[in-house]
């Protein structure tokens, strides 16, 4: 009976989906925060060294993964709230106005979101629940769709523009001032 109950047309459980989501977030954390450790080094080299306009191009990356980073933290807060109330979710047919945002949140990471695979399982099982325009109204980013404004702008492809890499070229310039009158 436990197997069957876990088994859901294919697909796990959103418990289960949404919290194993939750385990994969904290693993790439600790990888993201090692790589961006990194990269912040590799920038402050590249700008002891006058190579500013490469550093300005690698910059580029760290602010994506810091946009990552915080669009993780986002999607593990939502996975925590579904995982918190999944008793209000399974009585009522239609998404609870108090969960539409973190529901539907959840529905348009999940294609943006490549390495936690579980979104994908969550949209599905969500999808099931709540129906395809629920789902496309969140993925397309429809009017009143209920996702959150800083998580579409933290996956957002968008390059980032000239002023928020110079800001991020200085905080890294800074610190590595700072570390080097230190030691």
């Amino acid at each position: 009976m436990g197997f069957w109950k876990i088994w859901n047309g294919g697909g796990c459980n959103s418990k289960t989906a949404a919290k194993m989501a939750v385990a994969r977030i904290k693993l790439l954390r600790n990888k993201r925060e090692a790589v961006m450790r990194q990269m912040r080094r590799d920038i402050a080299l590249l700008l002891r060294s006058g190579q500013d306009a490469t550093a300005r191009i690698r910059v580029e990356h760290v602010i994506r993964e810091q946009n990552v980073f915080a669009a993780n933290e986002f999607i593990e807060l939502f996975c925590e709230l579904v995982v918190s109330r999944l008793s209000i979710i399974a009585k009522r047919r239609e998404c609870p106005a108090d969960l539409k945002e973190g529901i539907a949140s959840l529905i348009f990471a999940s294609p943006r979101c490549s390495e936690i695979p579980e979104l994908v399982a969550l949209r599905k099982i969500f999808e099931k629940k709540y129906g395809k325009d629920f789902v496309s109204a969140a993925t397309d980013l429809r009017p009143n769709s209920g996702v959150n404004r800083l998580l579409i702008d933290k996956l957002s492809v968008r390059p980032p523009s000239g002023e928020v890499k110079l800001k991020v070229m200085k905080e890294i310039a800074n610190i590595d001032n700072y570390i080097r009158l230190f030691s």
